[in-house]
């Protein structure tokens, strides 16, 4: 499950694009922050996605990458040039059609962001990789899971939703607002289709969504949510807006028993379709200022500090990529033991928690507007800075609760949950 939405001037405060992705996957998948300096390729060079080689092109872009660990692809990213995507999973009725490994999703976005300067041009990278080497194989971490996969495409003027199903795809623009979750949008409305034959247009949605899946996930509600946050604010929609919508949660929501419907940041339950949570997210603002990613690098938005990052520098020292065993010097997992001890008591620490952070996102927020139009130096010296601001709030209030004898889980089916899962990962001195 994930949620991703766009928007564009005139919807917009400051007359640039907002993009902005909650990635949602399993508990232990951790996520990492890459940073992929503009390439230059030997004729001839091949390289392996996440389960086939396929050949290298003469030049990939910088790209700015929020990853799950194990995969080659990534979960959302933005490139050099302003692109920016995030994708979702999908089920579609040809997706079981292929009988050996292609591309998965999250390989075909990172395929588009090395090689793509413009929507338009991320369309014609993916359509011609889903003709050649269709997509397939594993998709999770663990378990054995196949889907297909839509996406939001931004640049700097435009936006589009692009759907895949099988080895076809489906796009449509967007005029001013625009979001998706795990449900096909598009129906005989398309502008570009591979399938675009004839007189007559094509039900995009009729004739590939498999509809067992999406309720039970609660995928057209939270799109209908993510789309009503951007409308309300049309018009005055910032950065702010994105990160408050990829914090959403439902009215009087608890983890242990609420559902997903409605919820963008999404945290895991113990009930069935509940193993994923927000394990990432990003939001992005392109205008003609500059290209400025903001990133968590940690789960649990909603106990998260959004930092910037700016493309052309080097980004700061977060520790070793993570992995599903828990390493004290990834900063995804320095963050879990904030994010894990924060969902014993949900109603009380997440508000005091998110005030703190709040604060500190205002500063650093404030800050950027003249740092986007700085020198490299500069902007290196502001990523550094927020980074190691952020950890050190983080450690405050993990010390702060670690120090805690009255914290537990009062749901004993949530604690079961959170016991499994942190023996998984190796994490201990828990509360229980």
């Amino acid at each position: 499950m994930c949620d991703s939405l766009v928007a564009l001037p005139p919807a917009t405060a400051g007359k640039n694009v907002i993009f902005g992705k909650s990635a949602d996957c399993q508990v232990n998948e951790a996520h990492a922050l890459v940073r992929i300096p503009r390439k230059r390729h030997f004729s001839g060079e091949t390289f392996r996605a996440t389960h086939i080689v396929i050949p290298q092109v003469e030049e990939t872009y910088e790209v700015l990458l929020s990853k799950s660990f194990w995969t080659w692809g990534c979960e959302m990213g933005i490139n050099e040039h302003g692109l920016a995507m995030g994708n979702e999973a999908v089920w579609s009725t040809v997706q079981n059609d292929e009988t050996v490994d292609g591309l998965i999703s999250m390989d075909l976005m990172r395929l588009a962001l090395e090689r793509a300067r413009t929507c338009q041009e991320a369309i014609d990278v993916i359509g011609s990789l889903l003709k050649e080497y269709g997509q397939g194989g594993n998709c999770e971490l663990s378990g054995n899971s196949h889907f297909d996969c839509l996406f939001i495409v931004s640049d700097t003027k435009e936006a589009y939703v692009l759907e895949t199903a099988g080895r076809e795809w489906s796009a449509k623009r967007i005029e001013t607002i625009g979001s998706i979750s795990n449900a096909f949008t598009i129906n005989d409305d398309w502008d570009q289709c591979s399938l675009a034959v004839g007189d007559g247009k094509l039900n995009w949605t009729a004739t590939y969504e498999e509809p067992e899946i999406v309720p039970l996930i609660g995928s057209r509600e939270r799109q209908a949510t993510t789309y009503q946050g951007l409308a309300t604010a049309q018009g005055n929609i910032d950065i702010q807006t994105a990160f408050d919508i990829l914090r959403h949660h439902g009215d009087d929501y608890h983890p242990a028993v609420g559902d997903v419907a409605t919820n963008i940041c999404v945290h895991a339950g113990p009930q069935e379709y509940r193993q994923w949570q927000a394990t990432g997210a990003m939001a992005s603002q392109v205008s003609s200022d500059g290209i400025l990613a903001w990133v968590t690098g940690t789960s649990g938005t909603c106990v998260s500090i959004f930092k910037p990052v700016f493309l052309g520098v080097e980004m700061p020292d977060i520790g070793p990529v993570p992995t599903e065993r828990f390493n004290a010097d990834a900063l995804w997992w320095k963050h879990e033991l904030l994010h894990r001890r924060a969902m014993t008591n949900f109603g009380n620490l997440v508000p005091a928690i998110r005030e703190d952070f709040n604060a500190l996102e205002a500063e650093f927020l404030a800050e950027a507007v003249s740092v986007l139009k700085g020198t490299d130096l500069q902007k290196k010296g502001f990523m550094d800075h927020c980074f190691r601001k952020a950890e050190e709030a983080t450690k405050k209030w993990t010390d702060r609760l670690a120090a805690r004898t009255d914290l537990k889980f009062e749901d004993p089916a949530y604690r079961n949950m959170w016991a499994k899962y942190n023996r998984e990962a190796g994490v201990t001195d828990m509360p229980t």
